[in-house]
């Protein structure tokens, strides 16, 4: 297994844990506040050193190696179907986004202004950041003709924050995306490689038990 391979596995669950953020989201306006920070702060890892460093280590990127192995490994096809849904879409837009050199020069420049702005505040994940970043995706991805559609409890979906939220997490699986393809990501590669992803996923997270 080489390390190319591991890394664009772990790009790979990144993705899927930014789905399964915004599943949570829509349903219970709550998330695990490590695997919701690991997401953002991948955002502002424009330069980074190795794939890892992007998420923080493996470990901050379970909820999207757990989800990703279940669903290979025992079709849990129903239980994660918004999370991939919102995978798939993912895919789309990201594949729009390669090909519009013009928004992807926004992202990178006005990412960069954050990336300074941040260090004003405690944490990435404070309010001012996130509504910063869903301002971001409105305003670039959100133009795009294609959109996601969030299902959920309308109770939380109306909340500004939880919104916002969700726009901030839709930008890291945008990002975790363009790793993966930048890796060598592609959908024959998802088609003829299961085995070899669900290896990848047990040696990266050691998924938990499956019941």
């Amino acid at each position: 297994m080489s390390s190319k391979t591991t890394d664009r596995t772990l790009a790979l669950a990144g993705a899927f844990q930014s789905a399964a953020l915004v599943q949570q989201l829509a349903r219970t306006g709550e998330v695990s506040a490590n695997n919701f920070k690991c997401s953002i702060d991948s955002i502002f890892a424009l330069d980074p050193e190795n794939v890892t460093s992007v998420y923080g280590g493996t470990e901050n990127v379970s909820l999207g190696i757990n989800a990703l192995h279940r669903i290979l490994t025992l079709n849990q096809t129903r239980q994660y179907a918004d999370t991939i849904r919102y995978a798939i879409g993912l895919f789309h837009i990201e594949k729009n986004l390669s090909k519009n050199e013009e928004i992807l020069s926004i992202l990178r420049s006005r990412l960069k202004n954050m990336s300074t702005q941040r260090d004003h505040f405690d944490s990435t994940v404070h309010n001012n950041i996130i509504g910063k970043l869903a301002d971001l995706y409105v305003d670039t991805i959100g133009t795009f003709k294609y959109r996601i559609q969030v299902k959920g409890n309308p109770e939380y979906l109306q909340q500004p924050d939880i919104a916002n939220k969700v726009r901030a997490v839709f930008l890291s699986g945008v990002r975790s995306i363009m790793l993966w393809r930048q890796l060598g990501g592609s959908r024959l590669n998802l088609i003829l490689g299961k085995k070899a992803l669900i290896r990848d996923l047990e040696v990266l997270g050691k998924p938990i038990s499956h019941s």
